[in-house]
């Protein structure tokens, strides 16, 4: 008897759509130059190149609006590489619905290590923001 009911069970989860989220167009994401690439000063003082190369995203219904989840790789790139280093990182993602009026926003701010003798750093980074259905995202570091 507990097997039948447990199978029942099974069966009534697994077939629940609830538990499920539907896959759906990704709104558009801007991400302007001056705020795609950057010099910053590191722990050092040395000048560090950031930029984002690259942006994978993945949506999802969520009601009347989208639920976005982002992987955003920040690259960081040095001349001087006698020393190991941190340069500080920034990064923002904002979801503006059609009037261009603030929707959700998401920040992450971290030091990016720099080893010595490395010239170029990747990292990426995870956000999710809701996003309305006919709003957009911008993506800037600083």
């Amino acid at each position: 008897m507990i097997k039948v009911f447990i199978i029942i069970l099974f069966f009534i989860f697994n077939s629940c759509s609830t538990f499920k989220k539907e896959p759906t167009k990704c709104p558009k994401l801007i991400a302007p130059k001056k705020a795609a690439e950057i010099v910053v000063y590191s722990e050092n003082k040395i000048p560090v190149y950031l930029g984002i190369r690259g942006v994978q995203k993945i949506c999802f219904k969520d009601g009347v609006d989208i639920q976005m989840e982002l992987s955003v790789n920040i690259r960081a790139i040095r001349n001087d590489t006698t020393k190991e280093d941190y340069v500080p990182v920034n990064i923002s993602v904002v979801s503006v619905d059609f009037n261009e009026k603030e929707f959700d926003r998401d920040e992450f701010n971290y030091s990016q290590f720099l080893l010595k003798g490395s010239k170029i750093v990747d990292r990426a980074t995870t956000f999710e923001l809701k996003v309305p259905s006919k709003g957009q995202v911008l993506l800037g570091i600083k």
